[in-house]
């Protein structure tokens, strides 16, 4: 019984110290993170004369996915930025949705320590 109570308190414990870190960013702000991050992993496809790219970064168990079209004057439109963690609830941003915005802002575990200059 004394175990159980011990592992009890050593989730809680972990659980408030996540929860305690969390940070809150806009999605145009992860947009961002994923573009310029060096461990970023991008590729590009046409089709039909229309080009996207990919982007993908893992920082530790965190998911970060992002699908652009690029325009004719070689800027992005965002179609789809997504962010899944192990423990959280994933947070999606999809263009076609009317209720997402790139100014909305969600709950992270902390990117401030990913993103620093080494």
């Amino acid at each position: 019984m004394k175990l159980s109570w011990k592992n009890w308190i050593k989730q809680t414990t972990s659980a408030l110290h996540e929860w305690m870190q969390r940070e809150s960013h806009s999605f145009a702000e992860l947009a961002e993170l994923i573009r310029h991050h060096p461990d970023t992993v991008q590729s590009e496809r046409t089709w039909l004369g229309l080009t996207y790219r990919f982007y993908s970064l893992t920082l530790n168990d965190m998911a970060l996915k992002m699908e652009t079209k690029v325009t004719r004057t070689g800027s992005e439109h965002i179609l789809l930025l997504s962010l899944h963690t192990p423990r959280g609830k994933g947070a999606v941003y999809r263009c076609y949705d009317e209720t997402c915005n790139l100014d909305d802002t969600i709950v992270t575990p902390p990117l401030s320590e990913q993103t620093a200059p080494i």
